[in-house]
């Protein structure tokens, strides 16, 4: 079966229904047996395959993520386009997991200056959907949308967390910030051609599948309140903390044009793609001072990555190593301890130098004053002086005196 399809028909989804809907008629000449085909894989690998844009000379280059003569202040280049499904497809559309490993990739690499984010997409699968758009709200390396047609739902919530959105037209379609559950009961219908279903559940299973089957039998209450509710909560909020200004009335699952979603905050601006690549270009990396928390991302614990990347860069590290190297809170907060340490230490000898210094400078003067008061003193003492009486009252000499003492 159609991937795609088995994971539509199987599962709740952050998507846009009049793309899900279209698969009816797939799914229609499948039930008949027909044959359809998709376009052509090598063309669609290649029009979703991240890459990255740098200058060498004059004239930008392109460059895989894989190279390693990526020069610095390049631009990583990654499409979202189709829908979003968590591993990659055959006929193109790669999964969320791949496009997380690029994000991650182009924050670790010191020579890219910011990610650019390429989206054609009306959403897809919910799982993965939140861990991507984590890495882009937490990436270090500035991210920029760039919305060639549409994002909607799961699409939209992956890039809301990016420094700025830029639509391509006024006919960009962005929003459908819900979810929602597809079900085809196929049942009846295969009953009617003489099909016969039997489900045989484990003595203590009595609570499994209940959500789903209390669906295909018309009761949407539990598992609206179990699964799709909670899945929107997190949803919505993601939303919220990510674009502050956006207006509550996106939050229902309504779409937008690029100029009324800019109006609601959901957009900022609309431009060309070689502008987006402008303003991606523009934009530089923040190093702050090693923190526990980003106050730029609601109070949240942060990955330090900011200066991380600073010291990869600094030391020319290789990016290809650094998985194992990227800094956690806890490591952080004992890196940040030892220097703390350090730092008194420091202050400690730096006190006992200044110390030492002054004594130094007070030893010096006080030579200077003893040299300076010797200098004024007779190298020779006056004969006069030097006189003393003895007991026949003839003048005798204290030298003499002291040398006849000597001989006797």
């Amino acid at each position: 079966m159609n991937p795609i399809l088995a994971e539509i028909f199987s599962g709740a989804w952050l998507i846009s229904k009049e793309r899900s809907t279209a698969y009816a008629s797939i799914l229609l000449s499948m039930l008949k047996g027909e044959s359809f085909s998709d376009v052509d894989s090598a063309i669609a690998r290649e029009r979703n395959r991240s890459y990255v844009i740098g200058a060498m000379g004059d004239q930008p280059q392109r460059f895989g993520f894989s190279d390693t003569n990526i020069p610095e202040g390049s631009v990583a280049i990654i499409p979202i386009r189709s829908e979003i499904l968590k591993y990659d497809q055959p006929c193109g559309p790669r999964g969320s997991q791949s496009i997380l490993t690029d994000v991650k990739s182009a924050d670790q690499n010191p020579n890219i200056k910011s990610i650019l984010l390429v989206v054609d997409s009306p959403g897809g699968q919910v799982t993965g959907t939140d861990l991507l758009a984590e890495a882009i709200c937490n990436s270090t390396t500035p991210v920029v949308a760039y919305v060639e047609g549409m994002a909607a739902s799961a699409a939209y919530w992956i890039i809301s967390g990016a420094s700025k959105i830029i639509a391509s037209s006024d006919l960009d379609r962005i929003g459908s910030i819900g979810t929602m559950l597809m079900v085809e009961d196929l049942q009846p219908a295969l009953e009617a051609q003489g099909v016969k279903f039997h489900e045989v559940y484990a003595s203590l299973s009595v609570d499994k599948n209940a959500d789903v089957n209390q669906v295909l039998d018309g009761k949407y209450e539990s598992y609206q309140k179990n699964v799709l509710d909670v899945i929107n909560s997190k949803f919505l909020s993601s939303i919220k903390a990510n674009r502050p200004a956006v207006d509550d009335s996106t939050l229902t699952g309504k779409m937008y044009f690029a100029p009324e979603a800019i109006a609601l905050g959901l957009i900022d601006e609309i431009g060309s793609l070689d502008y987006a690549i402008s303003v991606a270009t523009a934009l530089s990396p923040v190093i702050t001072e090693l923190s526990i928390q980003n106050e730029t991302k609601n109070s949240e614990p942060m990955k330090i990555n900011n200066t991380w990347k600073a010291i990869q860069g600094f030391f020319k590290m290789d990016p290809a190593d650094l998985e194992a190297q990227e800094l956690t809170t806890e490591r952080v907060q004992q890196l940040n301890d030892e220097l703390g340490n350090v730092t008194t230490r420091n202050q400690e000898l730096e006190t006992l130098l200044s110390d030492e210094q002054q004594s130094h400078a007070d030893t010096k003067a006080t030579l200077l004053a003893l040299q300076s008061e010797d200098a004024a003193i007779p190298i020779v003492a006056a004969k006069d002086a030097d006189k003393i009486e003895s007991s026949t009252d003839e003048p005798v000499y204290a030298h003499d005196k002291i040398a006849d003492e000597f001989c006797s």
